[in-house]
């Protein structure tokens, strides 16, 4: 058991948090977070820059890159598992990839998401924990050119989308200057590949976790288009009725609603967890001559997130825990007051399945949302 004050939360099956970017050591993540990133069975993350000195950086907005030894750090965070489906994984090339897993291997971190194919790329990690077996899989719908996994060729696992843009003559007469609406859908190949993997990680574990990368970043969608692109919802539910329990999304950096699906649970997206320099990346700091966007990343959204919490099984179903927590220099601390209950709130905003339930009781001086997810 982990204590945190006055009450006391019981390690968890799985923890899952978003994007990760370590430049240096971690000093201001809260203990309370970290202790329960620690004390799960299995804790996953997104690693969102590759650890690497050696590549040419890719021709796009923008790169990460981080020093080899903050593997170490992210270890010491507690994260077990690293799913490496993400728009960063090649931005220092094939060289770049093969660094970040040797590095995370060293430090004893798993990786998924990506590899030398797409078959290696989609490949889960399936871990044996006191509570059950758990399936870790990693895929990637954010691939700038050349980034996804093909036969011969390393990169992300593909969740490949389709894209039309739609302009209506007679409304943007009306209205100049207005954002054209972008169909999307998911290239099917590459959804029925993905569910293939989660219908034979089904057959293996008891618990089927899906990692994806998707969705449009906070300020690039018009606040018309909704939260959730075109193609979220169809891919969310065909990935669960394949037989995942839990798929969690990031890439949009900030957080999205949950929905209930068919006995599971779609996390669209959890947000940034611990984002070295993140207020760097406001403003003008993306150089695209052809499409000369302001970046919206300053925003205070783009500060919150959640941990993911999975109890061990119980007679009832699965409960998945959403523990708020909010940047501070790039690091987490647990979201309290009026921020954490906004933050809870959020997961609520047009789920669909009924709203996560606020639970105050769980830790001092927090909310925290609770869903169960019936067998």
């Amino acid at each position: 058991m982990t204590d945190l004050g006055t009450h006391v939360l019981g390690p968890a099956w799985l923890a899952v948090v978003g994007d990760v970017v370590v430049m240096d050591t971690p000093a201001g993540v809260d203990p309370r977070l970290s202790g329960l990133l620690r004390a799960a069975e299995t804790a996953f993350a997104n690693v969102e820059s590759p650890l690497t000195t050696r590549g040419v950086p890719a021709e796009k907005a923008f790169v990460h890159r981080s020093d080899p030894a903050r593997a170490a750090d992210l270890a010491a965070l507690g994260i077990d598992v690293a799913t490496l489906a993400n728009n960063h994984v090649l931005d220092f090339g094939a060289e770049g990839l093969d660094d970040t897993v040797a590095a995370l291997d060293r430090a004893g971190i798993v990786t998924v998401g990506a590899g030398s194919d797409d078959t290696a790329a989609r490949a889960p990690a399936v871990r044996t924990t006191t509570s059950g077996r758990v399936a870790l899989i990693g895929l990637c719908a954010a691939l700038p050119p050349g980034f996804a996994a093909a036969p011969g060729h390393p990169g992300a696992a593909p969740l490949r989308v389709r894209q039309q843009v739609s302009i209506d003559p007679v409304l943007a007469a009306e209205q100049p200057g207005m954002a054209p609406f972008v169909h999307t859908s998911v290239v099917a190949a590459d959804l029925d590949a993905a569910c293939a993997v989660v219908e034979a990680a089904r057959a293996l574990a008891d618990l089927v976790v899906v990692a994806v990368h998707w969705g449009v970043p906070h300020g690039f969608a018009a606040p018309s288009y909704g939260l959730l692109a075109q193609y979220q919802r169809p891919a969310g539910h065909a990935l669960i009725e394949a037989g995942a329990h839990l798929v969690v999304g990031h890439h949009p950096h900030e957080l999205h609603p949950v929905e209930r699906h068919r006995g599971g649970l779609i996390a669209y997206s959890v947000g940034n967890f611990l984002f070295h320099a993140w207020s760097d990346l406001a403003g003008d700091f993306m150089r695209v001559p052809a499409a000369p966007y302001r970046s919206a990343f300053g925003s205070d959204v783009t500060l919150d997130s959640v941990l993911v919490l999975v109890s061990p099984p119980g007679d009832d179903g699965l409960t998945v825990r959403f523990v708020p927590a909010t940047m501070v220099g790039g690091e987490p601390v647990l979201a309290t007051g009026d921020r954490a209950q906004a933050i809870v709130d959020r997961l609520s905003d047009g789920a669909a399945g009924g709203p996560v339930v606020a639970r105050a009781d769980l830790l001092p001086d927090t909310t925290i949302g609770e869903v169960l997810i019936e067998p």
